[in-house]
């Protein structure tokens, strides 16, 4: 087993600092634990009559708890994890409920070997019916922004129900990534003071997707799926591991779970320490943020095999194979403003309804301004900072004045942070 974790790493895996808090609240209820080469394990006095029963594989790492808690990991797990950073985890056999939970986990994270047969192709018919829906629907989709744009934007109503209107029609003709960007629109309307040239530039991109998607025939394939991407059009995982495999050293910068309506999506920025290339991971749970595949931990470095999603700007992809131990990485090629501005440039032109692209930016300084939140580079050139409050006050609470490497994401107007990394540590939000 690797060697116990330091409270760097276990901070950069808590699900936000009220666990680590409710972690040191149970330090003394706990009534047996235990290690061995594969895991650590304990049960931890609760409310009932039971102990919590809890088992943590760190070279994943993933985490099993019977406590009733969402959260991953739970107070429970990070405790004994802070137990077993401070060596009083002793070595022992491991019970039936650990390793019958590790050998579900195998069983489930396997990978089936690759099929002899090549993927399996839509049924022709069906994907010919589902073009000519979406063609229909994007038609009307371009008629309705032309006849908006002719009355004038101040002219024409903007409420709920006039942009859920036609994001139904967007559902209808199964362009549901059409309909997701149409009922974002009246919150622009609401929220946002210029809101008039941020409502125009996302007609002009559903104006784009609807010229062309009338030309597909003629589009190079990688814009045509790009494009199909973002009008929703799904991607089969077996077509996705029949992608040529990218085999790096990648580094783990950030991990981010988020829930809506009880669906936790966990979203994990990775970049290739050899090649440089950026890749985002996105898994998903109902019910509990409990993911069937585990992933390293922000601040490891993991020799692995990625296949990526197909598109003319390729950025989401799939875990494939691993090669050996994953290993804290101390060092960041990082980059500067200029750098990064210049790739997510490339990759917009490449891919003209891609919305943001990750960035590691080097030596910035967050600050606080009378005018709004931004991070400076040594120059004194900046970038605007996006997010809430709490997000960016955190952001420079850790820097202290201080020039740090930020990851995030630029979406051509501000910088959203998703981690920072500073004095061989890295912090996560």
């Amino acid at each position: 087993m690797t060697a116990p974790w330091t409270l760097q790493q276990i901070n950069a895996v808590a699900p936000d600092p009220s666990s680590m808090t409710a972690a040191r609240g149970v330090a003394s209820a706990w009534l047996e634990t235990g290690h061995d080469t594969t895991a650590l394990w304990g049960l931890c006095r609760g409310r009932g009559t039971t102990p919590y029963r809890t088992a943590i594989d760190p070279s994943a790492p993933a985490y099993t708890c019977t406590c009733p808690s969402r959260k991953l990991p739970c107070k429970h797990a990070l405790s004994l994890l802070v137990r077993w950073s401070e060596g009083a985890v002793p070595a022992a056999q491991a019970p039936d409920f650990v390793t019958g939970w590790l050998a579900a986990r195998i069983a489930s994270t396997t990978l089936p070997a690759p099929a002899d047969e090549p993927v399996k192709a839509t049924d022709p018919a069906t994907a010919r019916r589902r073009a000519e829906r979406v063609a229909a629907g994007l038609d009307d989709l371009d008629r309705w922004l032309t006849d908006r744009i002719r009355h004038g934007l101040g002219a024409v109503d903007h409420g709920y129900d006039i942009y859920e209107a036609i994001a139904a029609r967007m559902v209808d003709a199964q362009a549901p990534g059409a309909a997701s960007a149409l009922r974002a629109l009246a919150a622009v309307v609401n929220d946002e003071t210029d809101w008039p040239a941020r409502l125009l530039e996302e007609y002009a991109r559903l104006h784009l997707m609807a010229v062309a998607y009338r030309q597909r025939d003629e589009l190079p394939r990688p814009l045509l799926r790009a494009l199909q991407t973002h009008l929703g059009f799904g991607t089969r995982s077996e077509e996705v591991r029949a992608e040529p495999a990218v085999r790096d050293r990648w580094q783990v910068l950030a991990v981010r779970v988020t829930e809506e309506s009880r669906m936790f999506t966990r979203k994990t920025w990775l970049r290739g320490r050899s090649s440089g290339r950026w890749a985002i991971l996105l898994d998903f749970a109902h019910g509990t943020a409990r993911f069937a595949t585990p992933l390293p931990f922000p601040g490891s470095l993991v020799d692995a095999d990625l296949h990526f999603y197909p598109g003319a700007a390729p950025l989401r992809a799939v875990l494939g194979r691993q090669h050996g131990e994953t290993e804290p990485f101390t060092t960041l090629p990082a980059t500067g403003l200029d750098a990064a501005l210049d790739e997510y440039a490339r990759m917009r032109g490449a891919d003209p309804w891609l919305r943001t692209w990750p960035v590691l930016l080097d030596a910035v300084t967050p600050t606080d301004s009378e005018d709004g939140w931004y991070v400076v580079d040594p120059s004194g050139r900046a970038l605007p900072l996006a997010g809430d409050d709490d997000s960016r006050w955190r952001l420079h609470a850790v820097a202290g004045g201080r020039p740090v490497t930020v990851c995030g994401d630029w979406d051509g107007t501000a910088l959203t942070p998703v981690s920072l990394f500073t004095g061989g540590q890295v912090m996560t939000w």
